[in-house]
């Protein structure tokens, strides 16, 4: 009896390490690092959440040249439909997320008929685009995104900087839905951020990217209306979100406040002397050790 009572013992704890190690490995094989804020209030916006139209977010960007050319970085704005009364899908979440390597390279996650229809992507569909030429470290680049809600499409994109002006044409993508979003209320959320993966890993390098005055918007009455802005000056630490179960309560959300899009994400605000406004910027590490 004791054999027995020893040897399951052994066994429950063999398969609890084998699965905190997966999760770990899970965590550790690939790492994403985005600040987000969720906004719900104002004038502009509640009209925007009663009939969606086109919104928009927009940020300054940099990177040293220890940053190597695997690193995927950009900016997101998701439309949470909500429980109570949605739009779309119960439960909606509407991915119009963007992302850059310093190579030039574009990529931008398109949705199917299968999303449109509210079935959640298991795996991005990319659409992968290029400015035509590598983005410069040690300088801050704009990037502007368009999205319009009202047919769930992306619109348009912009990135300018030294030397390079570039917009494109996206109309033709869909945005994506990755998956089910249990807020009771409508809202937009806005995020910068920082991916990394070993599959595309190279060399480890210094995964660093540094973000300033991120601003998310939406257009009312044919002008651009910005909804929630920050330069990183006025919160010193990004905490997690506040989530509750089986149903998030919007309310508990600090309208302005930047949280981690998820708990093991890196994302930070640092004193800098290079930064585009003020003396502090949002750091987005995606060091996967």
């Amino acid at each position: 009896m004791a054999t027995k009572k020893t040897a399951l013992i052994l066994t429950l704890i063999v398969f609890s390490l084998v699965s905190a190690w997966a999760a770990f490995a899970y965590i550790t094989a690939a790492r994403l690092n985005a600040c987000v804020s969720l906004v719900s209030k104002g004038k502009e916006m509640e009209a925007f959440l009663a009939k969606p139209s086109i919104s928009f977010v927009e940020t300054y960007f940099r990177f040293e040249d220890s940053l190597k050319d695997d690193v995927i970085f950009g900016v997101d704005q998701e439309s949470i439909e909500g429980v109570e009364h949605p739009v779309y899908i119960k439960g909606g979440d509407w991915m119009a997320i963007i992302g850059l390597q310093r190579t030039g390279a574009v990529w931008v996650a398109c949705g199917t008929e299968a999303t449109q229809k509210g079935i959640p992507s298991k795996d991005r569909t990319w659409k992968i685009l290029t400015t035509g030429q590598a983005f410069q470290p040690g300088v801050w680049y704009h990037i502007k995104c368009y999205a319009d809600y009202s047919t769930r499409h992306f619109r348009n994109l912009e990135i300018d900087g030294p030397g390079l002006k570039k917009s494109f044409d996206l109309s033709a993508c869909t945005v994506d839905y990755p998956n089910y979003m249990p807020f009771d209320k409508r809202a937009m959320s806005y995020y910068a951020y920082s991916m990394r993966s070993r599959t595309m890993m190279k060399e480890r390098g210094k995964p660093l990217v540094y973000f300033d005055d991120l601003r998310g918007g939406v257009i009312e009455g044919g002008r651009e209306c910005v909804v929630f802005q920050t330069d990183f000056e006025n919160q010193s630490k990004i905490g997690e979100q506040p989530v509750t179960l089986p149903v998030i309560k919007l309310d508990n959300y600090t309208q302005g406040k930047l949280y981690l899009e998820r708990p093991e994400s890196r994302f930070r605000i640092e004193t800098s002397a290079t930064a585009h406004s003020g003396t502090h910027v949002g750091v987005s590490d995606s060091d996967l050790d």
